[in-house]
């Protein structure tokens, strides 16, 4: 499925999984596993999957956090919820892009950190979200709320700025969509 998955480091990808698990889970790990066989199970589970599929890791990790445990899933689990939040995401992705596929070359991570402040608060009116690595959506909504005291949700409205706010919708909708957050934050920071 995948043509070039040398693309994604898959080893700083499970890092950032359990780094984002940490925070989130009492127990990070099960009985009989360490913290790094977990991330390195992880690592190796990642490089079957696609590109596309690998860069959802942070929506099924959301899934996965609505079922209330105090273990963390293991990399199983997650492998599992990656591929069904994919499977969700992939006819949304390919509305807003149809020639998607997992030979996009562009070094989302070098761009985030040449990028000044203007360039971070814009990244995902540039970069659309469902191109940009989910490690990367994760820095920019901590970025975003340690610097600017954003809130969870508004840094999710910037990520989401090229999607589609409902299913079947058209252009206009997009446009709509695209406006009323650009209305929002210009009130925000005049206000």
């Amino acid at each position: 499925m995948s043509t070039n998955r040398e693309i994604v480091n898959h080893t700083d990808i499970a890092d950032e999984i359990y780094e984002y698990l940490r925070y989130e889970y009492k127990f990070l790990t099960h009985k009989g596993m360490t913290l790094e066989k977990c991330k390195s199970t992880l690592a190796n589970k990642l490089k079957r999957l696609s590109s596309f599929e690998v860069m959802n890791w942070n929506k099924a990790l959301d899934e996965i956090a609505k079922t209330k445990s105090d273990n963390a899933p293991t990399p199983v689990e997650i492998i599992y919820a990656i591929k069904a939040a994919a499977k969700a995401l992939r006819p949304v992705a390919q509305r807003l892009s149809p020639a998607i596929d997992d030979r996009d070359n562009t070094d989302y991570e070098a761009l985030w950190k040449q990028a000044d402040n203007e360039g971070k608060w814009r990244f995902f009116i540039d970069h659309k979200f469902n191109a940009v690595p989910p490690y990367i959506r994760y820095w920019f909504i901590k970025h975003h709320m340690a610097t600017l005291g954003y809130t969870a949700y508004e840094c999710t409205m910037l990520i989401k700025y090229w999607a589609i706010p409902f299913n079947n919708a058209n252009a206009g909708a997009v446009i709509n969509n695209q406006r009323e957050i650009t209305e929002y934050f210009r009130a925000r920071d005049n206000g």
